[in-house]
Protein backbone atom coordinates (compact mmCIF):
# COMPACT_ATOMS: atom_id res chain seq x y z
CA UNK A 1 0.00 0.00 0.00
CA UNK A 2 3.27 2.37 0.78
CA UNK A 3 4.07 1.79 -2.72
CA UNK A 4 0.76 2.41 -4.51
CA UNK A 5 0.36 5.71 -1.87
CA UNK A 6 3.61 6.67 -3.36
CA UNK A 7 3.29 6.54 -6.93
CA UNK A 8 0.25 7.93 -6.90
CA UNK A 9 1.33 10.95 -4.79
CA UNK A 10 4.21 11.34 -7.58
CA UNK A 11 2.63 11.30 -10.51
CA UNK A 12 0.10 14.15 -9.17
CA UNK A 13 2.42 16.46 -8.34
CA UNK A 14 4.91 15.19 -11.03
CA UNK A 15 7.41 14.57 -8.73
CA UNK A 16 9.68 11.51 -8.70
CA UNK A 17 9.02 8.62 -5.86
CA UNK A 18 12.90 8.84 -4.44
CA UNK A 19 11.47 12.14 -3.06
CA UNK A 20 8.67 10.61 -1.25
CA UNK A 21 9.32 9.44 2.22
CA UNK A 22 7.27 9.14 4.76
CA UNK A 23 8.03 12.34 6.33
CA UNK A 24 7.75 14.36 3.47
CA UNK A 25 5.25 17.18 4.60
CA UNK A 26 1.96 17.31 1.74
CA UNK A 27 1.79 20.80 2.21
CA UNK A 28 5.62 21.70 1.63
CA UNK A 29 5.43 19.51 -1.95
CA UNK A 30 5.43 21.40 -5.44
CA UNK A 31 1.61 21.91 -6.91
CA UNK A 32 0.76 20.93 -3.87
CA UNK A 33 -2.91 22.15 -2.42
CA UNK A 34 -6.07 21.10 -1.44
CA UNK A 35 -7.84 20.13 -4.43
CA UNK A 36 -5.06 18.33 -5.86
CA UNK A 37 -5.31 16.16 -2.37
CA UNK A 38 -8.73 15.60 -2.73
CA UNK A 39 -7.82 14.51 -6.24
CA UNK A 40 -5.02 12.51 -4.84
CA UNK A 41 -7.84 10.45 -2.98
CA UNK A 42 -10.30 10.24 -5.40
CA UNK A 43 -7.61 8.35 -7.29
CA UNK A 44 -6.48 6.24 -4.67
CA UNK A 45 -10.24 5.16 -3.97
CA UNK A 46 -11.37 4.68 -7.45
CA UNK A 47 -8.44 2.72 -8.92
CA UNK A 48 -6.84 1.03 -5.86
CA UNK A 49 -9.91 0.68 -3.42
CA UNK A 50 -7.79 2.17 -0.76
CA UNK A 51 -10.51 4.00 1.74
CA UNK A 52 -9.69 7.46 2.85
CA UNK A 53 -12.46 8.78 5.42
CA UNK A 54 -12.69 12.85 4.99
CA UNK A 55 -12.74 13.49 8.39
CA UNK A 56 -9.70 11.41 9.10
CA UNK A 57 -8.12 12.77 5.94
CA UNK A 58 -8.54 16.26 7.48
CA UNK A 59 -5.56 15.38 9.89
CA UNK A 60 -3.58 14.11 7.01
CA UNK A 61 -0.55 16.19 7.01
CA UNK A 62 2.43 13.66 6.13
CA UNK A 63 2.69 11.13 3.30
CA UNK A 64 3.02 8.61 6.81
CA UNK A 65 -0.29 10.08 7.98
CA UNK A 66 -1.82 9.38 4.67
CA UNK A 67 -0.17 5.75 4.48
CA UNK A 68 -1.50 5.25 7.79
CA UNK A 69 -5.03 6.13 7.34
CA UNK A 70 -5.12 3.92 4.99
CA UNK A 71 -3.83 1.18 6.57
CA UNK A 72 -6.04 1.53 9.41
CA UNK A 73 -9.30 0.85 7.03
CA UNK A 74 -8.24 -2.36 5.57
Amino acid sequence: MRETIIKVLAASMDISESDLDESTVLALLPEFDSLQFIMVISELEENYQIDIPLDRALEVKTVGDLIECAEKRK
